[in-house]
C-alpha cells in the first residue's frame, strides 16, 4: 500500500504515468517478475474513482507494451535458434520446444491467447515460438488480439473495483489487484486441470 500511496497517487495526473506503464509492460514480457498487471488494475480502479489517469491513453500504453514485449521476445527465440537450444541436450527444454512446435501448429490461437495472461507461460510460448520458427506472419495477429484483450481485461478489471469504492480509491486498487491475483490462480488451475485430462485422455 505504500508503493501505491507513495508512487502511484502523486503521479496520477502527469505524462509520465503512462510512460512508466508502458516501460513496465515492456519489461514484465522479458522478466515476469515486474508486476505490470497489477500497475495497470491499479490505475484504471484510480481512474475510476478521480479524473486521471485517463482510461483511453493507458489502455493503449498497456496494449502497445504488451505487443512490442511479445514480439520482442519471439525475435528473441528467433534469433536464438531451435538447433542451439537443443544442442545443450537438456531434456525439460527439447520436451518444450517439442510441445511448443506441436502445440502451435494445431492450437495456436489458444495457445498464444491464454498465454498472455500468464506471465511465466507468455514468455515460454512467445520465445519459444520464435525458436520452432512459427511463422512471423501468423504470430503478430495472434499477438496484437491477445495483447488487446489482456489489456482491456485488466483495465476493465480495475475500473469496475474503483467504481465500487469510488469513495475509498486506495480500496478500490487493492480490490482490483487482489481481483487480478484470484483470476491469475484461477486461470493457472484450469489450464492445468485440462492438460491433465488431455494426459489422461478423457
Amino acid at each position: 500500500m505504500d508503493f501505491l500511496h507513495d508512487i502511484i497517487l502523486p503521479l496520477a495526473g502527469s505524462p509520465w504515468l503512462y510512460v512508466i506503464a508502458l516501460v513496465l509492460v515492456i519489461l514484465d514480457g522479458f522478466f515476469p517478475l515486474f508486476p505490470s498487471e497489477a500497475v495497470i488494475v491499479a490505475l484504471a480502479a484510480l481512474a475510476a474513482s478521480s479524473e486521471t489517469p485517463h482510461l483511453l491513453p493507458l489502455l493503449l500504453a498497456a496494449t502497445i507494451g504488451a505487443i512490442v514485449a511479445d514480439n520482442a521476445t519471439y525475435l528473441i527465440g528467433r534469433a536464438l535458434g531451435r538447433q542451439r537450444l537443443e544442442n545443450l541436450r537438456l531434456r525439460p527444454v527439447t520436451r518444450l520446444l517439442g510441445w511448443a512446435d506441436a502445440s502451435l501448429q494445431t492450437r495456436p490461437a489458444m495457445l498464444v491467447l491464454v498465454a498472455r495472461f500468464i506471465p511465466w507461460a507468455r514468455l515460454a510460448v512467445n520465445l519459444t515460438a520464435g525458436t520452432v520458427s512459427y511463422p512471423y506472419r501468423r504470430f503478430v495477429p495472434l499477438c496484437v488480439l491477445a495483447s488487446t484483450l489482456w489489456a482491456a481485461y485488466n483495465v476493465a478489471m480495475g475500473y469496475l473495483a474503483g467504481r465500487w469504492f469510488a469513495a475509498n480509491p486506495l480500496l478500490g486498487m487493492a480490490l482490483a489487484i487482489l481481483l487480478a491475483i484470484v483470476m491469475g490462480i484461477a486461470l493457472d488451475r484450469v489450464i492445468s486441470l485440462a492438460r491433465r485430462r488431455n494426459r489422461l485422455g478423457v
